[in-house]
């Protein structure tokens, strides 16, 4: 009996002890963080993100009325996509070619509107 109670008085001590040593590291890493402000980088980095996804949704949820609205939304998706984990697989060449067709007829149209073209 004697050893169960030494037992389990060892393991107190010993759980106490890490407990303590674990305490000291996150104490460390807490300091450490305010020092650098990684916690609040973070969370400003997350908030931007946040809003960068709000402002992507709402752009492409707004009609395109013109061909410059078209071609703005042409080069948000190539720039936001083409980062993304399916930036390999999508036929980014394609959406490029896209992209300088709306572009050309963008200046074809202004030609046209200011007489310069037949």
């Amino acid at each position: 009996m004697n050893e169960g109670i030494q037992g389990a008085t060892s393991l107190c001590t010993r759980r106490a002890e890490v407990a303590a040593v674990l305490r000291t590291h996150q104490q460390r890493w807490d300091d450490a963080d305010r020092a650098i402000g990684y916690s609040v980088a973070r969370q400003q980095e997350e908030a931007a993100s946040a809003d960068e996804e709000r402002l992507i949704a709402m752009l492409f949820a707004a009609d395109a009325t013109s061909l410059r609205g078209l071609s703005a939304k042409l080069d948000v998706l190539i720039a936001v996509g083409a980062d993304g984990a399916e930036g390999r697989h999508f036929p980014w060449p394609e959406l490029r070619r896209i992209r300088r067709d709306v572009a050309r007829l963008t200046q074809l149209q202004r030609h046209d509107a200011i007489g310069l073209t037949v």
